[in-house]
C-alpha cells in the first residue's frame, strides 16, 4: 500500500545506499489497517485482526509509529503511556526489511517521543526464544526485570519482562555510548 498524496510525508533521500538512511517514522492512520495486519501475520502466530489494530489506533493511551521506506509502511510499534510509563505492546517489521536498522529506528524514535511525553520508565515483554529481539531491547538500554511463565498463549512460551529508565538529557547505554545515533528521519504530528 502506498501513502495517498495528501498524507505522504517529505521522504529522505539516500546517497550512501545504507538501508538506515531512508527510513521514515512517522505516525500510523487507520488508511494503514491492512497493512499492520499483514506485517502482524508474518511474525505473530496470534495475528492481530483488523478490529484490534482499528480500535489500537483510536485508542487514547496508545501510541502507534510507522517505519516507512519508499512511501510504504514496513514496520510499526505500538505503545501504551500511563502517567510517566510506557510498555510497548508490539513491534513488527515486515520479513524482507529485517535486519536492517528499523527495529533500532522505530526503538530510537520512540525513546525520543517518550521522554517529550513525560515517560520516566518503560517496559516490554518479550519470548524468551526471540534472541534478535533481545538483542536490539538490550542494545538500547533496556535490561531484565523479570520472567512471566507460560505467558504466550499460542505455546506456553515464557516472556522475558524487559525494562528501561530514561534519563533527562542525553541518552546513553551502560557502556556510556549514545543511544541517538541513528539516521532515520522523525516526523511527529
Amino acid at each position: 500500500m502506498q501513502i495517498p498524496e495528501r498524507e505522504k510525508p517529505d521522504m529522505p533521500s539516500s546517497e550512501t545506499g545504507d538501508y538506515q538512511d531512508p527510513f521514515l517514522v512517522a505516525p500510523v492512520s487507520h488508511i494503514w489497517l491492512a497493512r499492520l495486519v499483514e506485517i502482524d501475520s508474518t511474525w505473530n502466530p496470534r495475528a492481530w485482526s483488523e478490529r484490534l489494530f482499528d480500535r489500537e489506533l483510536s485508542h487514547p493511551l496508545a501510541r502507534i509509529r510507522g517505519l516507512f521506506i519508499n512511501s510504504s509502511l514496513v514496520g510499526y510499534l505500538i505503545a501504551h503511556v500511563v502517567l510517566d510509563e510506557a510498555h510497548i505492546v508490539s513491534l513488527g517489521i515486515d520479513p524482507q526489511w529485517r535486519g536492517r536498522g528499523g527495529g533500532s529506528a522505530l526503538l530510537e524514535d520512540f525513546l525520543r517521543y517518550a521522554r517529550l511525553d513525560g515517560v520516566r520508565v518503560l517496559t516490554l515483554d518479550v519470548r524468551v526464544s526471540n534472541i534478535a529481539a533481545r538483542r536490539l531491547y538490550e542494545g538500547r538500554g533496556f535490561a531484565v526485570a523479570g520472567l512471566r511463565r507460560n505467558y504466550y498463549s499460542d505455546n506456553g512460551e515464557d516472556a522475558l519482562t524487559m525494562r528501561r529508565e530514561l534519563l533527562r538529557g542525553i541518552e546513553t547505554d551502560p557502556a556510556g555510548e549514545s543511544l541517538s545515533d541513528n539516521k532515520a528521519q522523525t516526523v511527529y504530528v
